[in-house]
């Protein structure tokens, strides 16, 4: 038989009687987490429906982790077997009235975008931190959301009637709805007194001024929608307090003002990229000067007028191994093997100069099975990595054979 459902009539209902007419272990359950569904002839728990999360609280004092709609039905999950017979409900309010905040909010929030610019909710989520509203637009303005935030806000602070009841669906208006309900029963209409009218069978405040505030915290454009994101009540002030502490904090770092703010981080930016170029020119130049110096005093390779010049730092970034190698090949007759340790890993970049015939991504693949890596590249330039950093000596050793072999003459 259909469940009574006492929140209807009373959305602030701490504890409520009732009957266990059934408890079984739900066919979900698994091995480790057992859980039990519960049904009764009244509740006052809401269940997952229409956006709004599910009540949590005790039944005979067992905890409800969770409630769900079959049918007519309301289903109690509870991890505790609870006996059949006369019990007590207790609802866990500060959720509830969390729900019932945000879920006014949402109505207030959506009429005021539908009223002023026409934008139609086709989406509502109401989660542990934000709820969102998804708009059917992809373009609205900072001006716009401003109006909107503003308008909702004037209607909680009217403090308007809200009165939630059940319509006989002869006598319902339905073009007063803001979306249309394709129910033909048991329509439910929450209204917000001289600004929304909506099917809905939610909880929600008593009057606006419940709703304590309605903040947009930001906005997102998914394929054809704009997905805006807000707080309401406490929620509102929970976000405040953060924001309010983090920009004091950050304005206290940086001893300006919080409305000084903005223009002290757009100045902290500005240095910061001038400071990166200013290391990146530096960079370029030392790398520019180790090249020379590394081919200056490069051993030759026999009488082949080829330099080899080899290098395994535990400290190099590949990166900067890769730009030395790759100005040091700028210059005639050089071949360079280089290996890095210094992310914990073997790292290898080996390169030639243009006049010399050598393919050194032939002599990277013969020599990365010893740090048992990966990796490639072309005939002039290849790069590898491989998990054993403690092998990559040998590695370049190897390699440092391999090019003296190719080159026909003894290795260094």
């Amino acid at each position: 038989m259909p469940t009574t459902r006492l929140y209807y009539s009373d959305p602030l209902l701490r504890e409520f009687s009732c009957n266990v007419l059934q408890c079984e272990p739900s066919s979900h359950n698994s091995s480790s987490t057992p859980v039990f569904e519960v049904i009764t002839d009244v509740t006052a728990f809401y269940p997952n429906s229409g956006g709004q999360p599910s009540d949590r609280g005790t039944l005979d004092g067992a905890d409800v982790i969770d409630v769900i709609e079959r049918d007519d039905t309301v289903v109690h999950i509870t991890p505790a077997d609870v006996p059949l017979g006369p019990t007590t409900g207790r609802i866990d309010i500060e959720r509830r009235f969390d729900h019932m905040q945000q879920h006014s909010g949402q109505h207030i929030l959506s009429a005021a975008f539908a009223r002023l610019f026409g934008f139609e909710t086709v989406g509502f989520h109401l989660g542990d931190e934000y709820v969102t509203i998804d708009l059917n637009t992809t373009e609205i303005s900072s001006d716009q959301l401003a109006a909107v935030e503003r308008l909702a806000c004037e209607v909680v602070f009217q403090n308007r009637r809200v009165e939630s009841k059940f319509w006989d669906p002869a006598a319902l208006d339905r073009t007063r709805l803001r979306k249309p309900t394709d129910r033909t029963e048991n329509i439910r209409i929450v209204e917000v007194e001289d600004f929304d009218l909506s099917a809905c069978g939610g909880t929600h405040v008593r009057a606006t001024g419940e709703v304590g505030l309605i903040k947009i915290v930001r906005t997102e454009r998914l394929r054809n929608i704009t997905r805006v994101e807000f707080v309401c009540g406490r929620r509102a002030l929970a976000d405040y307090r953060l924001k309010n502490s983090v920009a004091l904090a950050s304005a206290a770092a940086l001893s300006v003002h919080v409305r000084q703010l903005p223009e002290a981080v757009d100045r902290l930016l500005a240095q910061g990229r001038e400071m990166h170029r200013t290391i990146e020119r530096t960079n370029a130049e030392l790398d520019h000067f180790r090249a020379e110096r590394m081919y200056g005093t490069a051993d030759m390779l026999g009488g082949s007028g080829i330099r080899l010049i080899k290098l395994v730092s535990t400290t190099e970034a590949p990166d900067s191994l890769k730009s030395i190698a790759q100005r040091i090949t700028q210059m005639p007759g050089a071949v360079v093997l280089f290996g890095s340790t210094a992310n914990g890993t073997a790292q290898l970049v080996f390169a030639r100069s243009a006049d010399v015939s050598l393919d050194v991504s032939k002599i990277l693949r013969e020599v990365l099975p010893e740090v048992d890596g990966r990796g490639g590249g072309a005939p002039a330039l290849a790069q590898g990595g491989g998990k054993r950093p403690d092998s990559l000596k040998r590695a370049i050793d190897m390699a440092a054979e391999s090019v003296a072999h190719a080159i026909q003459v003894p290795a260094n």
